[in-house]
């Protein structure tokens, strides 16, 4: 997702910002799509685009990515109307460990890992209850290439996976995310409501959108 120079960029900075005096100011801007840190469906000239911030435990999460997102694919990202970015939110460390392996994984095989997240989600509870989290998810991933224990451990402590985490959460403070499913349009946070975790009412937050993006022509 990111290139050397940028992890030098990052290592760098952070040493520099030991001795440096804390800047309170809210730095951050949102990156260009190309720069992009989450996981992306759709085209970057859609008139409108999402950015979805989850957390893999999160049951709401789970819900809109079952119910409401195969309808949004379907109708608004495959035609080209909206492109959808999904960041994380890390609540806990399931999640954490859930992400690392998300993240050492190419984007394509990245984002349907997360979906086979969701469908066993209540299975995963289970196992981190009773210490088996790592098997389970090693069972997960086994389709896209982590299919063993040092697998699984290199991809737990990669550090560039690590730094992009980082990253990803100095976006969600900037947004002042503290729930998910949070949807961001257009700089604007959108916290799910109940109207938004249906199909039907989620087409209609982005109808609304795409009516503000669209000029209007005589």
């Amino acid at each position: 997702m990111t290139g050397l120079i940028r992890r030098t960029a990052i290592a760098a900075l952070a040493c520099a910002a030991m001795s440096a005096p804390a800047i309170a100011e809210d730095s951050w801007s949102e990156w260009a799509p190309e720069n992009e840190l989450g996981w992306v469906e759709g085209s970057a000239d859609a008139p409108v685009t999402v950015i979805e911030y989850f957390s893999p435990t999160c049951s709401h999460c789970k819900e809109f990515a079952e119910e409401v997102l195969p309808v949004i694919e379907e109708t608004y990202i495959s035609t080209g109307k909206v492109r959808f970015v999904m960041r994380e939110w890390v609540r806990n460390s399931v999640d954490m460990t859930i992400l690392t392996q998300a993240r050492c994984l190419p984007d394509e095989d990245g984002l349907a890992y997360l979906k086979d997240v969701f469908a066993r989600q209540d299975e995963i509870f289970v196992a981190a209850q009773i210490g088996t989290l790592p098997g389970t998810l090693i069972s997960a991933s086994t389709p896209y290439g982590v299919a063993d224990r040092e697998a699984f451990d290199a991809c737990y402590k990669n550090m560039d996976t690590r730094f992009d985490m980082i990253e990803v959460e100095k976006s969600a403070e900037h947004y002042d995310i503290h729930a998910s499913p949070t949807f961001i349009v257009d700089g604007v946070s959108h916290a799910a409501t109940l109207t938004m975790m249906t199909p039907e009412g989620f087409s209609a937050f982005l109808d609304e959108e795409l009516a503000k993006a669209t000029p209007v022509t005589n």
